[in-house]
């Protein structure tokens, strides 16, 4: 499991637009023509729901467990998205099911069509050029009040950033010393001044916000809280328009215009860095994704292959300023090892709607208490502490029974009985059996490729496995995703619990990105707590009524 830290993925202010629950005549159901099962699980689950026989959709794609990216851009997207404009019910449809024998995967993009060549080679430039601004900013630095002019030393080509920063580090600690312990105070005064500007240009706006904010408040001027306070608004303006940046087709011109934003957030260092990372990604052609979380993006035109792009329906985002985004749709899928258990995953999730889902809640965190001024959001210690919080949330606002295992070593067999909920982690493709489930439970498990195949019998990820065991709704990861990739437990359990929105929506207001690794399997329209809150609602804290009260997911054009 990989982490990445990210601070500005996303827009943090409400969507404005509100929408009603998730309905049957919102859902276009996706089978494979050539496959009796997946047709049969199609109009299984249009008549337990109600989904109009009309909204079934077959492919002509064989069945496969991955698609290949070239046949999905050339034959089975278009064929969707023309079949929806002849149904005439595009701008109706918010939420597609995909069934037995859909492909599960997408596999990686061609080199060509992320314009490898071109870009590799404008990377390699920038860097040299960075690498020689970044040598003459070093020689400025180090000749800051020195007694005597010191010899130059320029990066070598081959230097990364990594060895950079420690010469920086370094250098900027040994004259910050130099200046505050000279004698002059009009010399040490305009020193000070120089070497602040230095910093800018080597961290950028962003490493200088962040070191004044490290600052005692009683010391800054009000010019220094002045000047703050308009890096901090010029930096959210960049930090959004390096969000729409990421979120075009992969072009060398897209790359020069974001390298220049990056430049101007986090300076000549920043920008080297994120070279280095951009030539990492484009080596590992991270262009893989689940065909469900594709599909999210049907009505995107063009859009990053590489990794993610961040998803317009979480709670977060702002939809309000990004009007001109196509839509982005929800997607479910209903898919288990034996076509028996994909018709329980329906009959189960109206089982539990109508009587109720009731039990124990497990909660398996990992014993990792990061101090929170270390704590990095996206870190194995920000999601340890997002289960306890979990925990800390349900014990206060709900009449749950919580269960919870704060440490390293997993729940072992017998020790989780009558459990409607589980959430936990890790435990690398090897489910642990020590749960009784109860009809409609929902649980998933924090791990790398739980949901890599539903259906191989010889596997024992964790999705497939506790299909297997009883569990009516799931999720997880197809290859390997980031941390970041799986929803906070508190926020997406919370939701749950609310029954103010659907197991669909509760996914995806709660999820961070699209095009990317991950897969929801159960009934969309599952709410097994509608009219029945598990929730305390009127006494949750305001943090928590934002996931919850929200907007409910809609497009953000609408």
């Amino acid at each position: 499991m990989r982490t990445i830290a990210v601070s500005w993925l996303l827009i943090l202010s409400l969507a404005s637009t509100a929408r009603a629950e998730l309905t049957a005549d919102e859902i276009v159901i996706l089978a494979v023509r050539g496959s009796g099962e997946s047709r049969e699980l199609a109009e299984y689950y249009a008549n337990a729901r109600g989904v109009p026989s009309s909204h079934i959709c077959l492919l002509d794609c064989a069945p496969r467990a991955e698609l290949s990216r070239a046949e999905w851009d050339t034959a089975v997207r278009p064929f969707i998205r023309r079949w929806l404009e002849e149904q005439g019910i595009t701008g109706r449809i918010r939420c597609l099911v995909t069934t037995w024998d859909v492909p599960l995967a997408i596999g990686r993009a061609s080199p060509e069509s992320l314009d490898a060549t071109a870009r590799r080679e404008q990377w390699q430039r920038e860097r040299l050029v960075r690498l020689a601004r970044l040598s003459d900013l070093l020689h400025e630095l180090e000749a800051l009040l020195a007694a005597e002019p010191p010899p130059r030393q320029d990066f070598d080509e081959s230097a990364t950033s990594q060895q950079v920063g420690q010469r920086f580090e370094e250098a900027f600690k040994t004259v910050g010393e130099r200046v505050r312990g000279h004698k002059e105070a009009e010399e040490a005064q305009a020193a000070a001044k120089t070497l602040e500007q230095m910093a800018l240009r080597y961290g950028g706006r962003l490493g200088y916000v962040q070191a004044v904010a490290r600052r005692d408040a009683a010391e800054l001027t009000p010019e220094a809280t002045r000047q703050l306070d308009v890096l901090r608004g010029e930096l959210q303006g960049l930090q959004q328009g390096l969000i729409a940046l990421g979120m075009l087709t992969e072009t060398a011109q897209r790359d020069r215009q974001a390298l220049g934003l990056m430049h101007e957030i986090s300076g000549l260092f920043g920008s080297l860095k994120s070279i280095e990372e951009q030539t990492s990604l484009l080596d590992g052609n991270e262009s893989y994704a689940s065909f469900d979380s594709e599909l999210s993006l049907l009505h995107w035109d063009d859009y990053c292959l590489t990794r993610w792009v961040p998803n317009t329906l979480h709670y977060a985002f702002d939809a309000a300023a990004d009007k001109h985004l196509p839509r982005t749709l929800m997607v479910a899928r209903l898919e288990a090892p034996t076509m028996e258990l994909a018709r329980r995953i329906v009959d189960d999730a109206l089982t539990g709607e109508r009587d109720g889902l009731t039990g124990k809640f497990y909660i398996d965190a990992r014993g990792i208490h990061d101090p929170p001024q270390v704590r990095q959001q996206g870190s194995y210690g920000d999601y340890d502490e997002a289960l306890r919080n979990l925990a800390m949330l349900l014990n206060q606002y709900t009449k749950l029974e919580v269960v919870l295992d704060d440490d390293n070593d997993l729940f072992q067999a017998g020790e989780c009985p009558e459990a409607a909920h589980y959430c936990g982690w890790y435990s690398l493709s090897n489910y642990v059996d020590a749960f009784e489930w109860r009809t409609g439970a929902v649980a998933y498990h924090i791990a790398s490729g739980e949901a890599a195949t539903l259906r191989d019998a010889d596997s024992n990820v964790w999705c497939k496995r506790m299909l297997e065991d009883g569990v009516t709704a799931t999720l997880g990861p197809v290859f390997e995703p980031y941390l970041m990739a799986f929803p906070r437990p508190d926020e997406f359990y919370c939701m749950l619990l609310s029954g103010r929105h659907t197991l669909a929506e509760c996914y995806y207001r709660t999820q961070m990105w699209n095009s990317w690794v991950m897969t929801l399997v159960g009934d969309p329209l599952y709410n097994p707590y509608r009219g029945r809150a598990a929730l305390d609602l009127e006494n949750l804290p305001p943090n928590v009524k934002r996931v919850i009260e929200g907007p409910a997911p809609t497009s953000a054009n609408e």
